[in-house]
């Protein structure tokens, strides 16, 4: 049998795609924070103030920390910190008053700005050699890999309401 044909290694990219995809965004991530330092940012205090500014809306305490994959009581501290600054507020929310409701600044807005550019130097850096038809096939990879998780994530939670 071909080594291609073999149903292991024919299914080698299958297996190491997550892997890959999660190593890039680390090495993505170290690579926007390396360049933020020299602005007095760290990788905890861009991040949160980058999630906000896409956010319409002021966003759940809860929901700012499991977008940042935070544990609750961190994303507390952070949120001091990133407060004192004067780059968000917090609000109790009216329709859940357990809740606190984070909004960013127009001075978060502006190291928000900060942010995006330096994000988009680091893309178009680690980017360089990719062409724009092989950067659009992988997006379209990626959404494809990203709706299978929704659909999943949609079935599971069907079955679990339909088993109340």
């Amino acid at each position: 049998m071909e080594p291609n044909h073999h149903p292991v290694m024919a299914n080698e990219p299958r297996r190491f795609f997550g892997y890959r995809l999660a190593r890039l965004a680390a090495v993505w991530r170290r690579e926007i924070d390396a360049d933020l330092r020299a602005f007095g940012l760290t990788d905890a205090t861009w991040r949160p103030i980058y999630y906000l500014n896409f956010s319409k809306t002021p966003m759940r305490q809860t929901d700012l920390a499991r977008s940042l994959s935070l544990e609750a009581p961190s994303l507390v501290r952070l949120l001091d910190v990133l407060e004192k600054r004067g780059y968000v507020v917090r609000e109790t929310d009216e329709e859940d008053r357990r809740s606190k409701l984070v909004s960013i600044t127009e001075e978060g807005r502006s190291v928000a700005a900060l942010v995006s550019r330096v994000a988009d130097e680091v893309t178009a850096r680690l980017t360089e050699d990719v062409s724009t038809t092989e950067l659009e096939e992988c997006c379209g990879v990626l959404d494809r890999v990203e709706q299978a998780a929704q659909n999943h994530r949609d079935t599971i939670g069907g079955d679990k309401r339909g088993m109340r």
